[in-house]
């Protein structure tokens, strides 16, 4: 039985593609699919079946959503094939339109053994926190299983409000204070780099940086990359079944 994870949050930069990139490192074995304005994902390389979305947020509004179907086809379709676990990256200002699309046709997606599951990432900026549970109503009645990270990038989330999210399985990635090389790094090689080839280059580093500070940047992306993984932990362990 396929497994479809999304991963949603509507609110721009939220740190949803991190916890996206730290399923794929918990998970090697599973596909994903990017919907995206641009592509992010870029290191996963052909694991990766990239779907543009182009459709202005404005318009989609305007039309009750019209606008967006003919766009989400392809994710859609892509879903429907599945032969095993699949991570789907929903981009910013698209959940609200292709969940509803996903609800639409759960009986058929049934019928062809689908299940899905749902993360949201939730930070303390209003609008993103706000986001989260319209974004896991939507979801509930197709959803066997709905997961939430709190990412502390801007601090805690209130606690009254965490509590809020009943049937949901809460995870939190806390704020990492990174050495300046070795957030330049992160951004530049993402966590498949820190996974793969970080020991090795761990003397390229040294050259570059000098031992102690080198040491400080391994140090800062390995625990990073554990982080991340053990926030994304719970969503992995569903969807590998």
């Amino acid at each position: 039985m396929p497994r479809i994870l999304l991963v949603a949050q509507d609110k721009g930069g939220s740190g949803k593609t991190v916890l996206v990139r730290a399923l794929a490192e918990c998970l090697p074995s599973a596909r994903l699919i990017e919907i995206e304005a641009n592509r992010r994902l870029i290191e996963l390389e052909d694991r990766v079946s990239f779907f543009p979305v182009r459709a202005e947020r404005g318009e989609i509004n305007r039309t009750g959503g019209a606008a967006a179907r003919a766009e989400f086809d392809g994710p859609l379709n892509a879903i429907a094939a599945a032969q095993g676990p699949v991570i789907v990256d929903v981009g910013a200002n698209t959940a609200g339109s292709l969940l509803p699309l996903i609800g639409e046709a759960q009986a058929r997606y049934a019928r062809r053994g689908v299940e899905f599951g749902l993360l949201v990432v939730l930070t303390s900026e209003p609008g993103a926190l706000a986001n989260a549970p319209v974004l896991l109503d939507l979801a509930k009645p197709f959803t066997a299983a709905r997961f939430a990270v709190e990412n502390q990038i801007e601090g805690p989330v209130d606690a009254k409000a965490l509590k809020a999210f009943k049937d949901v399985t809460v995870t939190r990635l806390e704020k990492l204070s990174l050495d300046e090389r070795a957030n330049d790094l992160l951004q530049k090689g993402r966590l498949r780099f820190i996974g793969e080839d970080l020991t090795a280059a761990e003397d390229s580093l040294t050259d570059r940086f000098g031992f102690a500070e080198a040491g400080r940047i391994v140090e800062d992306l390995t625990r990073f990359r554990a982080k991340a993984m053990q926030a994304a932990g719970p969503a992995a362990r569903w969807l590998e079944g």
